[in-house]
């Protein structure tokens, strides 16, 4: 319970020094896009390349995987059909389908694996899954819908040529090959790579931060089933499919029984919130869920990791 206690206090501190900038204005008007921009373009590919590249291979294609994604793209698929039936917007679909598939593996999932469950090597393969798959696959609809929305999808192709030149997924990829192949970058590239990478976390939880710069109110009555719907699908039932994935089918116990479902609790991901800027796409919806899956998801871990350990 300490090592959750401490992983939520040092984003909590991050966040809140973010709202003080925020309110200080400081970082002009913009500062929240341009560090939103500055982790999509920079530091969070440089932080997949250090993490995967230095991942044993065993850990990064661990059958457990199989348990944290297929409860993540069960649930995923549920938001993203629930939400665009009842609002017929993909674009909200997307981010409803995000919110509660794309856990905090990065920011708080990492303080988490080394505190509670003492090893970081449960990060890299959700990681991956996430930035390799979820992120990429919500991408080429978004990138298609907005294409034929200006008018300019020449191509049935070109969507996906976008994702390819996506850093994050180019991230991603340069870190496997160096973990398949066990090559290095030399250490005068390596170091500074993984000095921008360090930043990722603190400037994702930065711009949140600055994103309430203007207080937090109750949302509004069209958004209270969704953001509701969300939390509780977040909080429990994708941890409870995990468990069943990754107990009763895949036989896991122990330590990794607890990880898998630990790591499939974590609150919706600040990441989710930088898309939806990127793609100015029901940011305050996606602003909401990360919040409030946050602060819930403290007892939530607690409660887990004492039944589990």
């Amino acid at each position: 319970m300490l090592g959750a206690l401490e992983g939520f206090a040092v984003i909590g501190f991050i966040i809140f020094v973010g709202f003080l900038l925020g309110r200080s204005g400081v970082l002009g008007a913009q500062s929240q896009r341009v560090l939103a921009s500055t982790v999509f373009y920079v530091s969070t590919p440089a932080l997949l390349y250090d993490l995967i590249a230095e991942a044993p291979l065993e850990r990064i294609f661990s059958p457990a995987i199989f348990a944290t994604a297929g409860s993540a793209s069960l649930v995923g698929i549920a938001l993203f059909t629930f939400s665009y039936f009842k609002h017929r917007s993909l674009g909200r679909a997307v981010m409803s389908g995000w919110a509660v598939s794309y856990v905090n593996i990065g920011n708080l999932g990492i303080p988490i694996a080394i505190y509670v469950l003492k090893s970081s090597s449960y990060v890299p393969p959700i990681m991956l899954f996430q930035l390799v798959i979820l992120a990429p696959l919500g991408m080429v609809i978004l990138d298609i819908h907005q294409a034929k929305r200006a008018g300019t999808l020449a191509h049935w192709w070109t969507p996906l040529l976008q994702v390819i030149r996506n850093p994050i997924l180019i991230g991603a990829a340069v870190g496997l090959f160096f973990a398949i192949t066990g090559l290095r970058l030399p250490q005068i590239i390596h170091d500074p790579v993984s000095m921008i990478g360090a930043t990722s976390v603190p400037l994702t939880l930065l711009a949140f931060g600055i994103s309430l710069k203007d207080g937090w109110a109750v949302p509004a009555r069209g958004t209270r089933t969704d953001l509701t719907l969300i939390t509780a699908v977040k909080l429990a039932v994708q941890p409870l499919i995990a468990w069943v994935i990754g107990g009763p089918l895949l036989g896991f116990t122990g330590i990794d029984l607890m990880a898998i479902v630990v790591t499939s609790a974590l609150p919706t991901a600040q990441n989710v919130y930088v898309y939806s800027m990127r793609y100015r796409m029901a940011e305050t919806l996606v602003r909401d869920a990360v919040f409030v899956t946050t602060i819930l998801s403290f007892p939530t871990i607690v409660l887990l990791s004492a039944l589990l350990s």
